[in-house]
């Protein structure tokens, strides 16, 4: 029995044998072309990062040539007429901007523009846009004063958003301009340079110029001062809004503003027609007026006296 076994048992390892003899060499074809297949691979993962590499070298060493390099130095704007010297010299040397900057930067445009909004004289960048191989193309809007803030003997000039602008870049009024005051008697901290003024009198009057000088009122009745220090009150306690003064000493008793809530307030425009009603009768300049109320439907006036 046990030699029987025997027998079965070599015999099967025999074909295991045989087996194997036949399919080692399947085997070894597949080790040799796995092999071949894995050294192929590895060679073109090294050529491709090789490229990406020698690309990025290259990229670099062409990229840092002077050609591509922008300096704000060199900038040069389309001023308006009304830009002083000292106005052009303060847009051409914006604070926070590095000497020189290389036109593939990342983020080059965000940091241009958050340089240039930061200043007091500008109020918005529109866009900044590259132009290779070394230049900017931008668009930007300049603060312009339209009016001086006269509180505590003390003035501030301020733009068309209620924003404090300095002084020192701007020849205000303009040549052949009479400069308009916003006075204001409430005690509030004045803002810094570039900030609005946290005073809505005082917004309130600024609006009402902008209004006005949209409509070319302010020039024809040549109005010299918007006075908004009753600007709080109520006409129960006999406050009447704000007042308009004319260079010939005419005042105006505009009131309060369309937002102030208060009742049976006219609007801008029914005010308007008001005051352009008694001028077109008395004349442009309201020279004989000693004040004139657009506050209701039918306007007031009163004529100065005659000695």
């Amino acid at each position: 029995m046990k030699k029987l076994f025997k027998i079965q048992y070599d015999k099967v390892i025999d074909k295991l044998r045989a087996n194997i003899a036949t399919v080692k060499p399947y085997f070894e074809n597949m080790q040799k072309a796995s092999i071949s297949l894995l050294l192929k691979l590895t060679l073109i993962v090294v050529i491709v990062f090789s490229v990406i590499w020698l690309g990025k070298f290259a990229w670099k060493h062409l990229a840092d040539q002077d050609i591509f390099l922008v300096s704000p130095t060199t900038f040069s704007f389309d001023t308006p007429d009304w830009a002083t010297d000292e106005f052009i010299h303060e847009i051409n040397n914006i604070h926070g901007l590095k000497n020189k900057y290389n036109i593939f930067e990342k983020d080059l445009t965000k940091r241009i523009v958050v340089a240039y909004e930061s200043s007091p004289l500008i109020s918005k960048v529109n866009y900044v846009e590259r132009e290779l191989p070394n230049k900017l193309k931008m668009k930007f809007e300049l603060r312009r004063p339209v009016a001086i803030i006269k509180r505590k003997r003390k003035k501030h000039l301020v733009d068309k958003d209620c924003v404090r602008i300095p002084g020192d870049f701007y020849k205000y009024p303009e040549e052949g301009d009479e400069p308009i005051y916003i006075i204001s008697r409430k005690s509030v901290k004045v803002p810094e340079y570039g900030e609005k003024w946290k005073d809505k009198s005082i917004e309130d009057g600024i609006n009402l110029l902008n209004y006005l000088k949209h409509n070319k009122i302010d020039k024809l009745l040549k109005i010299v001062s918007i006075d908004v220090s009753k600007i709080e009150g109520r006409r129960k306690d006999n406050k009447i809004g704000v007042e308009l003064w004319t260079k010939n000493g005419a005042k105006i008793k505009w009131g309060f503003s369309p937002s102030s809530g208060q009742v049976s307030e006219l609007s801008n425009y029914e005010k308007l027609q008001n005051l352009l009603s008694v001028a077109m009768e008395e004349g442009a300049d309201l020279g004989n007026m000693e004040y004139v109320d657009v506050r209701w439907k039918t306007p007031l006036a009163k004529r100065t006296r005659v000695r």
